[in-house]
């Protein structure tokens, strides 16, 4: 595949990670939490703190094999993933950015839990839990919820995003859509280009959707970038301000995503404030008896409705 000289470069929306951005009645009121929380779903469906170093550093020479393995290898070994953070989100253009508290958890290969809190209170507003196959969004302002099998929820959206990705995208790795794991002999399958100060692994899948992934010296990941030939619907998520987790290892203590579609652009943020690796903790998958059930449609005209 011919190299793409026009690197998708995701826009981020104007002062995120401001808790001023969100009154408290505004996160309750508007917009509904889970229809803010399919929103998310779109989008991949800061201790001993480490900045980049101002002056970029240039590249070893190393063969497209090597490469791809130098980056594997940065992957953190993990069974399980746990961090505070704040998370923000920008539901347009024009619209002003939506801030708050959050917890994301990870057991490997088995469920993302990401939990919305109210400001001040620090009480669950809403939960996204995405398995393998399913995705379970609980409203708890509202009393409502969403749950959908994955395969039929990838239907709505215009790139083929499974669990695995979505897992490395938060975990920032390297994936192939559709599979579990990189291993040894897929290195072959991602075509490679690089300048003096940064390598780029591609690969397009057979629908046509191409995966950007962009590294530098240090053989980490700070851009993936999904999108089809023609670039109407695209996404960008970025990777920045590198610092340690529990385990000592180097990990991305912001992350930026963008959503291009057309006429709009949607994008979040999440500002991790440290990262623990195998910590014991117990994901909550249980849906309170007297909360109400709805279904795909009634979630996309919510979403609609503050669009």
């Amino acid at each position: 595949m011919k190299r793409n000289n026009n690197i998708i470069e995701g826009r981020r929306a104007k002062g995120e990670g401001r808790r001023s951005d969100t009154s408290f009645a505004r996160f309750i009121f508007h917009p509904s939490p889970l229809a803010l929380s399919l929103c998310i779903l779109c989008l991949f469906i800061s201790s001993c703190r480490t900045s980049r170093q101002i002056h970029p550093v240039a590249l070893t020479k190393h063969t497209m094999e090597e490469r791809v393995g130098l980056i594997v290898s940065q992957s953190i070994p993990y069974k399980t993933f746990s961090s505070n953070l704040r998370f923000g989100i920008k539901l347009g253009v024009d619209r002003e950015s939506i801030t708050t508290d959050a917890q994301l958890r990870i057991v490997k290969d088995k469920m993302i839990q990401l939990s919305l809190r109210i400001p001040i209170l620090g009480t669950e507003a809403a939960r996204i839990n995405i398995s393998p196959d399913q995705i379970l969004i609980i409203d708890r302002m509202n009393k409502i919820y969403f749950a959908e099998s994955m395969k039929n929820l990838k239907k709505h959206f215009p790139f083929d995003f499974d669990y695995y990705s979505m897992q490395s995208l938060f975990t920032n790795q390297l994936f192939i859509a559709g599979k579990q794991e990189v291993t040894p002999d897929d290195y072959a399958d991602f075509d490679h280009w690089e300048d003096e100060f940064s390598a780029v692994l591609s690969r397009q899948d057979s629908r046509g959707i191409v995966y950007d992934f962009t590294g530098d010296y240090s053989h980490h990941i700070l851009k993936t970038a999904v999108y089809k030939n023609n670039k109407a619907v695209n996404m960008n998520w970025d990777y920045a301000d590198f610092g340690r987790t529990s385990n000592n290892r180097l990990f991305p203590m912001k992350m930026s995503m963008a959503l291009t579609v057309p006429n709009n652009l949607i994008s979040m943020n999440l500002n991790f404030s440290s990262v623990d690796i195998d910590a014991a903790f117990e994901l909550k998958t249980d849906i309170p008896s007297k909360y109400k059930q709805i279904d795909i449609n009634q979630v996309i005209k919510l979403i609609r409705s503050f669009r």
